[in-house]
């Protein structure tokens, strides 16, 4: 083996554990974000401690390839949404307790607000035909994919 070539594997060795996480990262994501593409529709309404009906909680959300979605409670309005949090926007949602260390899913009712500004913000995991939404005072809102 020349110098040339055991210097390049050397170099491939020392960086590719640095990226194989982001790149890990980038493609849980990229599944996730497929997975919720498409319509949902509601098989559990949540509820708060008196048994009031969510208000911000659809009956039904779409979400498009084009990374924007539309519930049914705003038809007609396709607002982008996100679930890939920069670092400086998990740190401003983990200041409150009911968000640290949960997947978060933020909606833009606006598209020129800035992203660590949106009210939308729900607590999602999302499955194969199940999605579940919750937002802080509620129970856990649950679609089935149609």
């Amino acid at each position: 083996m020349n110098r040339l070539t055991a210097l390049c594997l050397l170099l491939i060795a020392t960086f590719l554990p640095m990226t194989t996480p982001v790149q890990s990262a980038f493609a849980s994501d990229a599944k996730e974000i497929a997975l919720l593409q498409g319509k949902w529709h509601i098989v559990k309404k949540p509820v708060d401690k008196s048994g009031k009906p969510c208000p911000y909680i659809p009956d039904a959300i779409e979400f498009f390839k084009d990374g924007t979605l539309e519930m049914s409670n705003m038809p007609g309005m396709h607002m982008p949404f996100k679930t890939d949090l920069a670092s400086d926007e998990k740190q401003i949602f983990e200041k409150r307790p009911e968000f640290k260390g949960k997947k978060l899913l933020l909606v833009k009712p606006n598209p020129q607000m800035d992203w660590k500004a949106t009210p939308m913000v729900y607590i999602y995991e999302v499955g194969k035909n199940q999605l579940s939404l919750k937002v802080q005072g509620y129970e856990k809102a649950l679609f089935r994919k149609k």
